[in-house]
């Protein structure tokens, strides 16, 4: 079988899908094409990589996309040949961004910035290297090839190597995969309203919801967040777009699924809250009343996920260790709001090192619209009890969690079970009279008193070696007293 591909018909060792080579070939491709793109800046490499992955499996899957009057001269296979200046160039990105047109389920890229300084040579680069690399990106019937660019972009852009090399950090994918498997995301319309690179957004579609809503302030990050997605699932359609999750304009309709990793600690200015009438609703919509002073991002995105959620929603929100425990009024308040509220359900505790590139301990908050009467389910991942079960892989700052973590934590939080040393339901009422403290350490016990107590003595056995020891000392002391009324003696 020959396939044609532009203005070429390829052979048959590159017109067929890749198989099981397929993602570490991808791999070397994606660091080869930034090796190649060095002396630019490497968001502008992180974002033609994305772009031009993108570009390269509609131009060889056109046909299959429905794309039956795709312009050759646009083909990735042609691009060597034809991207003399930076204007043939420019039109080959508008021609990809806009072919959304002619085939709703691709992403809607008009108005990208790719801003690397000579766009038609990063082009020609990545056509060459993809050239050298054998693949050819052409889809089989089952879509492996697809979720196979999905999960090595994923992978690529949740990386320390690649976090460290454009100094940004995305949601670690196996954080992504818990938040999907705790919250039962099959056929659920998911929201991410903080969305970056559409991690969380692109690891619900694989596990089959139904739709993805996505925002960030960057249209860059959304960029990468809607191909990240269509390749997830290249037949469904997306809501993503470009909107401060400060204002209003990112105001979505309610979700059944809700997962958000607001910026660490991030401190809100007077200026920055530009749209103040909407950030006053969304806090007085969980808490009830006007809070005053609510300073810090992460507590207005753990209330806006609460008020973006329908009626049969869960949020799952990934957030600073900080936010369990510090007693700043607003977040003390918006912590009592959804344990008096009967809506927190579950607090994760995370090892320091899960988000990359810091050393810093998170906690995951799983929060339900419907209330209950239950207590909260608080677990210390973190627990000595448990740092041998293989729940956890650490080493050089990093922890990531384990698919067998994922599984048994899923386990914990469905059967809401009770294990000594590493989690505890802890009373609503107790929580609200600690001050809306959520750390395990506060209701469940860290030390197994049992076993100490089996290994402490008994204080006859203590009393017993005192007088042992007593005795030994005044055993000694006559022996000294004698040594010397001898010397006295010869003197």
């Amino acid at each position: 079988m020959r396939k044609k591909v532009g203005f070429k018909f390829a052979s048959v060792s590159v017109s067929t899908p890749d198989g099981k080579d397929l993602a570490p070939k991808l791999q070397k491709l994606i660091w080869a094409f930034s090796d190649e793109m060095r002396p630019n800046d490497p968001n502008d490499t992180l974002d033609l990589t994305t772009f031009m992955l993108y570009c390269s499996y509609v131009s060889r899957n056109a046909e299959d996309l429905g794309l039956d009057d795709f312009d050759l001269n646009y083909s990735i296979d042609e691009a060597k040949g034809k991207l003399g200046n930076k204007y043939v160039a420019s039109g080959l990105v508008d021609y990809y961004a806009g072919l959304c047109d002619r085939n709703p389920s691709l992403p809607d890229l008009r108005g990208v910035e790719l801003r690397a300084y000579d766009l038609s040579k990063a082009i020609a680069s990545w056509s060459s290297v993809l050239d050298a690399s054998g693949l050819s990106l052409m889809e089989g019937p089952d879509g492996k090839t697809a979720i196979a660019i999905q999960r090595v972009l994923a992978e690529t852009l949740s990386s320390d190597a690649w976090g460290r090399y454009v100094g940004e950090f995305s949601t670690p994918l196996p954080i992504a995969e818990l938040a999907a498997r705790l919250a039962d995301v099959e056929g659920k319309s998911v929201l991410d309203f903080a969305c970056g690179n559409g991690i969380y957004l692109a690891t619900a579609l694989l596990k089959g919801a139904s739709s993805a809503t996505g925002r960030d302030i960057s249209a860059q990050a959304v960029m990468r967040a809607k191909i990240l997605c269509f390749f997830a699932d290249p037949t469904a359609r997306h809501d993503i777009v470009a909107a401060s999750a400060l204002t209003a304009a990112s105001s979505t309709l309610p979700a059944q699924r809700v997962f958000v990793a607001p910026p660490l600690r991030m401190r809100l200015r007077e200026f920055d809250i530009q749209d103040k009438g909407y950030f006053a609703d969304v806090l007085s919509s969980v808490t009830g009343e006007g809070v005053k002073g609510a300073s810090n991002m992460e507590d207005f995105c753990v209330a806006k996920a609460f008020a973006s959620l329908a009626d049969d929603g869960i949020a799952i929100l990934h957030v600073s260790a900080s936010f369990l425990f510090h007693q700043q009024k607003a977040r003390q308040t918006l912590r009592r709001a959804l344990v008096e509220g009967g809506n927190l359900q579950t607090v994760i505790e995370l090892p320091g090192g899960v988000i990359p590139g810091t050393g810093v301990k998170s906690a995951l908050l799983v929060i339900a619209k419907q209330p209950t009467d239950e207590g909260v389910l608080i677990i210390d991942l973190d627990s000595k009890e448990i740092a041998d079960k293989g729940y956890v892989s650490k080493g050089r700052g990093r922890c990531d969690i384990t698919d067998a973590g994922i599984g048994w934590l899923t386990k914990v939080v469905q059967n809401r079970d009770e294990i000594p040393l590493v989690s505890t339901v802890a009373e609503r009422d107790a929580i609200i009279k600690s001050g809306s403290n959520l750390c395990y350490s506060t209701y469940g016990d860290v030390f197994d008193y049992d076993s100490i107590l089996a290994e402490t003595r008994s204080t006859q056995d203590i009393m017993d070696d005192i007088k042992a020891a007593q005795a030994s000392i005044d055993s000694l002391g006559e022996q000294i007293a004698d040594i010397l009324n001898s010397i006295e003696k010869k003197g």
